[in-house]
């Protein structure tokens, strides 16, 4: 890592980390794999690996696909009672993982537990038009 590159956080990746193995052995045996991969835990390339596994098995209707809803439940608790760095770490690892409006398999964004869902389609309807307006103070503008 570079003095550029930002702080992994590491407390909320060994909280994913942890969250998504207590899930079922399928999860854990992704974290397992992981980590050996990477030496570490990579919480948004760990959530994508994740988001991939839920989207698959749920729309392929895989055997595993009540360990990956039950591990992307487990992803909503902690989006939904987690403070901004969880939150940033799940939509950037897990959402994204997802797939876009026109996408086959779309269905599945449907199957996500509401907070996740919700989120997912205000990121994806976010336009800079939309955007709330800048509050002037601490802009410097004294007009």
């Amino acid at each position: 890592m570079s003095d550029d590159d930002p702080p992994i956080d590491s407390a909320v990746a060994r909280q994913v980390a942890d969250t998504l193995s207590a899930t079922s052995t399928t999860a854990r045996t992704i974290v397992d794999e992981h980590i050996e991969q990477f030496d570490e835990v990579l919480s948004t390339v760990l959530l994508d690996e994740v988001g991939e596994w839920y989207r698959t098995s749920v729309h392929d209707g895989a055997e595993g696909a009540a360990d990956a809803v039950r591990a992307v439940s487990a992803l909503a608790d902690l989006f939904a009672a987690g403070g901004d760095s969880m939150r940033t770490v799940i939509a950037t690892g897990l959402l994204e993982a997802m797939p876009g409006p026109n996408e086959e398999d779309r269905a599945v964004v449907d199957e996500l537990p509401p907070p996740l869902r919700n989120e997912l389609r205000a990121m994806e309807g976010w336009r800079p038009d939309t955007a709330p307006p800048a509050s002037p103070q601490g802009t410097g503008d004294q007009r």
